[in-house]
């Protein structure tokens, strides 16, 4: 449940930070699909790379979590990715 709530929290922080940039007046997109996916590229890019840093196995066992505080970081913007293209897909 965590990892959808993260991923449901980036969406939207997403979404809303690039309006409010084309609201001040700072970006002008001349296409909403063109920066949402990427938007996405750039979380897919973060994917590959926290599954890259998980991967060390010093990293790993710094982590004192208990199994239910888990968060799998690289699961979770893949997410974003899979959401903010599946937005894109509205726009022309």
């Amino acid at each position: 449940m965590h990892m959808i709530r993260w991923s449901l929290i980036f969406v939207f922080l997403t979404l809303s930070l690039m309006w409010l940039t084309v609201y001040w007046g700072w970006y002008d997109p001349t296409s909403w699909q063109y920066s949402i996916r990427v938007a996405g590229g750039i979380y897919f890019l973060l994917a590959l790379a926290m599954s890259g840093i998980m991967s060390i196995p010093s990293v790993r066992r710094k982590s004192n979590r208990t199994p239910d505080e888990r968060v799998d970081w690289s699961f979770i913007f893949i997410v974003v990715t899979i959401a903010l293209f599946g937005i894109s897909l509205w726009f022309d």
